[in-house]
């Protein structure tokens, strides 16, 4: 049997309950004391900054707001931050933070390290007011142990750098100017260019207070903004016209005319006139800038120029010369002239390039022409010798007919045809005219042979023509009659001209002169033309006539004619047979070489004799006899 047992209470549990009042005691204890000393050290820096707080290792522990601040001013006065250079160009500045309107704002820094540990309380709910005070507890005794810095802010009063640079910019901004060219008269003024200079005010301070604020001691280039003007340079414009104003320009003559004792001709521009061919104009570049360029014109001299071509032109005049074939010596009967002409062109551009040369000088562009007969030169033609002759027959023609051929015999003879070179008759003889000499004779005249000016001249141009071709020479130009004409012979050796239209020409293809001489006997009725000059090598065979066809001649003709007596008949024009006529020259050269194998043509109208009748004179088929003869 178990028997139990009363329990009796522990003496530890006293003990427990002891020692759990004593801690509680000692709990409130140290509350108590915790509060106290949080109230005490509240007290001790009321108005005062909490003790460990610091502005850039500065303490402040204890002091208050005024006295914190002093502090600071005296720490950082003057403020210790590096200088700021400033440059542009050759040009610096060094720049304090002073001068810059920086100083460390002392003020905010104590205000700031005074607010450590003191936030404020006051909060919608007492839980947060109760978090706010336990933060502020938190930070006072986070700065009593490890000690707070407080970060700390310049005071930047950046319009003391605005000013600064502001002054800087009214001496380095300018504005852009171009360059001028003016010209007035004789005068050329001219302007220099200006390249524009405006400062970056706004960004030239932004980067000085950068500098400045992060206190490395940098140097800063002011922000200058460079604006060229578009026309730079007129130098060398101006250079090219005061070049063509400097003076007149004088033209002359490279040598005086060998024909003339009068000084080489010369003109002279006036500076004042050539101020009037001188412009300007803008003219881009491919960078887009501008440049001057200035011209010269000078074709508005052209008129001018040609006013001087007209007065210096001369044609050039062969001399007229007489040959003597006994004595072989040439006589010069009228001198020749060396004729000129002035190229305009090329005067223009000599004017352009005197102008633009320091001389001022140029040489007129005269081009002298040599006549084809000079009389400097007439040892040099080369006449010695009989080239070619050629021989025609008159015999029987009128009085008049006979002067006519005298006088174009005399106007061919002594006629030069220079190497190379075309004689002409028509140049020869001149107008056949009564200015001229010439009489009224029988000529050809449609389809009727009547009476005209000049009939007997193709007497000579037959003969001469005869001399060219039986002496080889190239005929450039002949015509054979319109019909046979008994004057000159065998047919197809004719040469028929009417002036200025119907002409006879030959060319001259040896190297030297010929003179034509003229021999005319009226005796015997013969015409003979002698080219004289040096004798070629090539030999001349003619053969000929060739009568290719004949036609016979039409019917006679009878006319009324109430100024002859009745039963009177004349005969006006003689019947002729219409024929083609050919002849070949062979021309060979010294070896016997053929050189030319040609043939002449030459074509005749049929002819029908024509009467003249008195009145109440029988007209029938039987033929009158001719009571005249041409």
């Amino acid at each position: 049997m178990t028997r139990s047992r009363k329990t009796q209470p522990e003496k530890s549990f006293s003990f427990g309950r002891f020692l759990l009042a004593l801690l509680a005691v000692l709990v409130w204890l140290g509350a108590l004391a915790a509060v106290g000393s949080v109230l005490w050290y509240q007290n001790q820096y009321a108005g005062r900054i909490y003790q460990g707080v610091s502005v850039r290792g500065i303490d402040l522990s204890g002091l208050s707001l005024a006295n914190a601040q002093a502090v600071l001013d005296a720490a950082f006065d003057p403020y210790p931050m590096a200088p700021v250079v400033v440059r542009y160009g050759d040009q610096t500045w060094t720049l304090t933070a002073k001068d810059l309107g920086v100083n460390f704002d002392a003020y905010s820094a104590a205000e700031a390290a005074f607010q450590v540990g003191r936030r404020p309380i006051a909060g919608p709910e007492p839980l947060h007011e109760i978090a706010q005070l336990q933060a502020n507890l938190q930070d006072q005794l986070a700065a009593y142990r490890f000690g707070h810095e407080v970060l700390a802010d310049e005071a930047v009063d950046r319009s003391t750098g605005l000013a600064w640079l502001e002054e800087r910019a009214r001496e380095i901004n300018r504005p852009t100017s171009e360059a001028t060219l003016r010209i007035n008269g004789l005068q050329v003024n001219s302007t220099p260019s200006q390249v524009g200079y405006s400062l970056d005010v706004a960004g030239s301070l932004e980067a000085v207070y950068a500098a400045l604020l992060h206190n490395t001691g940098d140097t800063v280039e002011l922000a200058v903004k460079e604006t060229p003007p578009l026309l730079a340079d007129v130098s060398q414009a101006e250079v090219f016209v005061r070049q063509v104003l400097g003076g007149p320009v004088t033209l002359t003559a490279a040598n005086p005319d060998l024909d003339d004792d009068a000084p080489p001709p010369s003109y002279t521009i006036p500076a004042e006139e050539l101020a009037k061919l001188v412009s300007t104009e803008m003219a881009p570049l491919v960078d887009g800038s501008l440049q001057v360029v200035a011209e010269f014109e000078v074709s508005p001299l052209r008129a001018q120029v040609q006013s001087w071509a007209a007065e210096l032109a001369r044609e050039p005049r062969d001399a007229e010369v007489d040959f003597n074939p006994q004595t072989g010596e040439i006589t010069v009967v009228s001198p020749s002239q060396i004729g000129r002409t002035l190229n305009v062109d090329a005067t223009l551009e000599a004017i352009r390039q005197a102008a633009l040369s320091p001389e001022r000088q140029a040489t007129l562009p005269l081009t002298l022409v040599e006549p084809a007969v000079n009389m400097h030169a007439i040892d040099q033609m080369g006449v010695k010798e009989l080239v070619a002759e050629g021989t025609s027959n008159f015999k029987g023609s009128s009085a008049d007919r006979v002067h006519n051929i005298a006088v174009a015999a005399a106007a061919i003879d002594n006629s030069v045809v220079p190497p190379g070179e075309v004689f002409s008759f028509n140049q020869a003889v001149g107008d056949v005219s009564e200015e001229y000499g010439y009489k009224d004779s029988l000529i050809i005249w449609g389809d009727r042979t009547a009476v005209g000016i000049g009939g007997g001249v193709c007497q000579a141009s037959t003969t001469v023509f005869r001399a060219a071709y039986y002496g080889g020479f190239p005929i450039e130009e002949r015509w054979n009659h319109g019909y046979v004409v008994g004057w000159y012979g065998t047919p197809g050796l004719d040469a028929t001209i009417y002036t200025p239209n119907v002409d006879f020409k030959f060319r001259n293809t040896t190297d030297n002169y010929l003179i034509i001489k003229s021999e005319l006997d009226e005796v015997k009725g013969t015409l003979t033309f002698k080219f004289y000059g040096t004798k070629p090598s090539w030999q001349v065979e003619v053969t000929g006539p060739e009568v290719i066809k004949e036609t016979p001649p039409p019917p006679p003709t009878y006319q009324q004619d109430a100024s002859l007596a009745p039963g009177q008949v004349r005969q006006v024009e003689w019947a002729s047979k219409g024929m083609e006529v050919a002849w070949r020259r062979v021309i060979r050269d010294s070896a016997g070489n053929v050189l030319k194998d040609e043939t002449l043509k030459s074509s005749y109208t049929p002819w029908a004799a024509y009467y003249l009748v008195g009145p109440d004179t029988p007209t029938g088929t039987e033929t009158p006899a001719p009571t005249a003869t041409p």
